[in-house]
């Protein structure tokens, strides 16, 4: 735990369902989240949604996968899962960086990002 607490403008929180940004952190900000993902799918195949980071010079580097969710449907049987996950990335003093959502190609997929930046 934190004494205190961040201020109003360091909460942040989103959530999508379809494939795009889950939250800018600005440059030379930390931020600490809890992620969920969720997918369902009622066919044969599969559903893989990711949250991946994304941006020059970004901690863990741009293009990792912070949390990633695999179902596999069945043909005439609706399946689905949800995962949770803590993050912790880190924005380099020079640019924002993106955290980002990768929908699962088949199904249906959401994300959901609850967290603070500080610097």
């Amino acid at each position: 735990m934190f004494s205190g607490g961040p201020g109003q403008d360091q909460i942040k929180g989103n959530s999508l369902t379809a494939t795009g940004t889950l939250m800018t952190v600005p440059a030379g900000h930390l931020l600490t989240a809890n992620v969920q993902l969720t997918a369902s799918i009622a066919v044969a195949g599969n559903c893989a949604p990711t949250i991946s980071v994304s941006g020059n010079n970004a901690a863990p580097a741009s293009g990792t996968i912070l949390c990633r969710l695999f179902v596999s449907g069945l043909a005439l049987a609706t399946v689905a899962d949800s995962t949770e996950f803590e993050i912790l990335v880190k924005a380099p003093p020079e640019n924002d960086i993106t955290i980002q959502f990768t929908a699962g190609a088949s199904g249906s997929s959401t994300a959901t990002l609850n967290g603070w930046v500080t610097t």
